[in-house]
This record gives structure tokens, sequence and C-alpha cells, in this order.
């Protein structure tokens, strides 16, 4: 497997961080100088009908992600996304709600690294 320019970390991200308000800052531009990948969840306005299906395929994901050694962290939150997890046998990943890009660095930047051997099949 080929390295992942992401670093092997991905970043679950409400809504409100990836469309930021006037007074909010771009949380999805952080993440990429960072070299997290990034996936976006739901915006809360979604109906359960449709928002429900969405978590559920995310969480597959996250799994995935998970098993291959993926560094995992939650933006924000979403109504919903600790069940469909839970549903897929995982739990909500460390999260924070960053007032300003400056905490969300801190945040990402006190990660441990991830353990790209797992995604390569590697194991000790």
């Amino acid at each position: 497997m080929d390295d992942d320019e992401r670093g092997f970390r991905v970043a679950l991200v409400a809504d409100e961080f990836v469309n930021p308000g006037e007074h909010g800052f771009d949380a999805v531009e952080v993440l990429r100088r960072e070299d997290w990948g990034v996936i976006q969840l739901p915006p809360d306005w979604y109906q359960p009908a449709i928002a429900d299906p969405m978590l559920d395929q995310i969480a597959e994901h996250v799994e995935e992600f998970a098993r291959h050694g993926y560094q995992l962290v939650l933006l924000g939150n979403r109504d919903g996304l600790e069940d469909a997890l839970r549903r897929s046998g995982l739990a909500l990943p460390d999260s924070v709600e960053p007032g300003s890009e400056e905490e969300l660095l801190q945040f990402l930047q006190a990660r441990p690294p991830a353990d790209p051997a797992l995604a390569r099949g590697e194991t000790s």
C-alpha cells in the first residue's frame, strides 16, 4: 500500500465547521494544512430519514479506517453519530468543539501518531 497523503489521519467534521458562519473559521483548511482527511457529517437540519442512512455509511468508513490504524477525531458533533458508530462496534473518537483555528491546531498537534503499519497489513 502506498503512503496516505492524509498521514493516516481522518477527521469527522460537523457541518458548522465545514460551512462556518460569519464568525467561524475554516476548519477544513486547517485540517488540509495539517494533512488530515475529512469526512463531512450531515447537517443537523437533515431529517433522520435522510441523515441516519448517511451516518450508517460514515460509520462503515470509520470502522474501515480504524481497522487499518488511522487516527480518527471528531470536530463538533451530530445527533445519531454515536448510535451509528455503536452499531459498527465503535465508540465516538476523541472530540473537540474548537472555538478558534488555534484551538483546533493545538488539539490536532497533540494527537498521537497513526499506525500506518496496520494499513500496510504489518503486525507485530
